[in-house]
């Protein structure tokens, strides 16, 4: 986790999805052949840019990452971003990067995802026909702080068939703002489920600050150092193959302050979440 949270041995460069005719941004490291590669969805009102330095950190470790922009709405849909996700996903796999000497290895591409993009990550990996686009084939599904969205998600996790990562905050298992829980008790492949205590999925966004000047983010910097470690061992071990960093494939492997949940004893309310919000109190038996 220490050695994770810190950036790669990778020199990284940024450009532009426009090149392509998408809105959104690439971040892949200056040299390598057949590296493994993510597309990132960014969550719900916010931007790519919201997120420079988790894409930068993950691209130092030697993954290509690439960020589409579209459904930033109010009434944005998971659809449309996970469609979006498979076509930045089929760029990145068949394209030369910078000036050609970096390639990806199209069977080392997974998918991630942050709140309401952590959704469309889920759609992207599902066997799902989505705008036209055929499925896809990930080798590794993210969620980070995932969101509700449409009740016909439960559908589309039930068809994602690689192995997953969810991290979410302690008290946003199952809650109006995050079902983490459903999500993973849905997917039919290896699920890693894991928690950070009093983390939100706010606490992930970039902000510019004052802070910014002196190299600050804006995020939360205990919640932001944990998920990039979390993500980048999971994917090196998922992707790249390494086998150092099984660990963090390991559904009962606890790291510091990020906590792994059992999935089939985690506690749910007893109440819904209507009920849950007005203040009432469960029958007692």
């Amino acid at each position: 986790m220490a050695t994770l949270a810190r950036r790669g041995p990778y020199k990284v460069d940024r450009g532009d999805l426009g090149i392509v005719g998408m809105s959104g941004q690439i971040f892949a490291p200056r040299t390598g052949k057949d590296l493994p590669a993510v597309a990132f969805g960014h969550g719900w009102l916010v931007s790519s840019t919201r997120y420079r330095d988790l894409l930068f950190h993950l691209a130092s470790w030697g993954i290509v990452v690439a960020a589409p922009d579209g459904s930033r709405g109010p009434f944005a849909s998971d659809i449309d971003l996970g469609t979006d996700l498979r076509a930045a996903a089929t760029v990145v796999k068949s394209v030369q990067l910078g000036d050609g000497s970096v390639t990806v290895d199209p069977s080392r591409v997974g998918v991630v995802g942050h709140g309401f993009g952590a959704a469309a990550a889920i759609r992207a990996a599902s066997d799902q026909i989505l705008l036209g686009r055929p499925p896809m084939s990930f080798a590794a599904t993210a969620a980070l702080f995932p969101a509700p969205t449409t009740a016909d998600l439960h559908e589309a996790v039930k068809t994602v068939a690689a192995p997953s990562l969810i991290v979410a905050g302690s008290a946003h298992l199952a809650s109006m703002t995050g079902n983490a829980l459903a999500i993973a008790e849905g997917l039919p492949g290896d699920v890693v489920l894991r928690t950070l205590a009093g983390a939100t999925d706010k606490d992930l966004i970039e902000r510019p600050s004052v802070k910014s000047l002196i190299g600050g983010n804006g995020a939360d910097s205990k919640v932001h150092k944990a998920v990039r470690a979390q993500l980048t061992g999971f994917f090196l071990h998922r992707l790249a193959g390494d086998g150092r960093y099984a660990a963090f494939s390991d559904p009962e492997a606890t790291m510091g302050d990020v906590l792994a949940v059992d999935i089939e004893t985690a506690e749910r309310s007893e109440l819904d979440h209507v009920s849950a919000l007005l203040g009432s109190k469960p029958r007692s038996r």
